[in-house]
């Protein structure tokens, strides 16, 4: 007669209160490891890129570059822009 209050723990209490520990230091490490490898300042991501100003002609470039446009269109704006200049 040790004095079991209740009947004690059961095995499937035993079972879950280890899922519960081991779920709650898998989460912690895992804040962790996101705060550490997380970058600090992250210059080229689309937001930074969005405030940049450009030049027409840049932004004209960068499609020519990207295959946005062909050069046909290239030459028939750049051509307008110099008008409107």
């Amino acid at each position: 007669m040790m004095g079991n209050y209740a009947g004690g723990m059961g095995g499937a209490s035993w079972i879950l209160m280890g899922l519960l520990w081991v779920t709650l230091i898998v989460a912690i490490v895992w804040m962790i490891v996101g705060m550490v490898t997380q970058p600090r300042h992250a210059t080229t991501s689309a937001a930074a890129q969005e405030f940049r100003t450009d030049s027409p002609a840049d932004i004209l470039k960068r499609r020519l570059a990207r295959g946005e446009i062909d050069t046909t269109t290239y030459e028939e704006l750049s051509s307008v822009m110099g008008k409107v200049r």
